[in-house]
């Protein structure tokens, strides 16, 4: 993947995610940038929020910022969930799909969590 361009990138997803139908038209109409994960700890380095871009900065209206270096609040970054969030708000805002995003899972505040966590201290 590392020696691959943008556009092989993009096709090689549009095959494993079956849009082959409309392959032709997203290669001809998306830009995309291959980059490398930095290091891998710099996602948990001290910041505020302002010091990574909004998924949908003010005023966009044909683009997004996905991945781990967007602000997600109240999310935990290097997880899938997080990416998969990031996509969904970009996609649903730039699309108008009237649909809810699923709500993040918040196990510290789950009881049974808790007691999980408990039991497996003593075990």
């Amino acid at each position: 993947m590392s020696q691959c361009g943008g556009r092989e990138i993009l096709d090689e997803l549009l095959y494993h995610l079956g849009f082959g139908d409309i392959r032709a038209v997203a290669l001809a109409s998306t830009d995309v940038t291959p980059v490398m994960l930095p290091y891998a700890s710099a996602m948990f380095a001290p910041r505020k929020p302002a010091d990574r871009p909004r998924v949908l900065p003010e005023g966009a209206a044909n683009f997004a910022f996905l991945g781990q270096h967007v602000e997600l609040p109240d999310d935990t970054v290097y997880t899938v969930e997080y990416s998969v969030h990031c996509a969904m708000h970009a996609v649903y805002h730039l699309f108008g799909v009237d649909k809810p995003i699923p709500p993040i899972y918040q196990g510290l505040h789950d009881p049974q969590v808790g007691l999980q966590a408990l039991a497996a201290a003593f075990s």
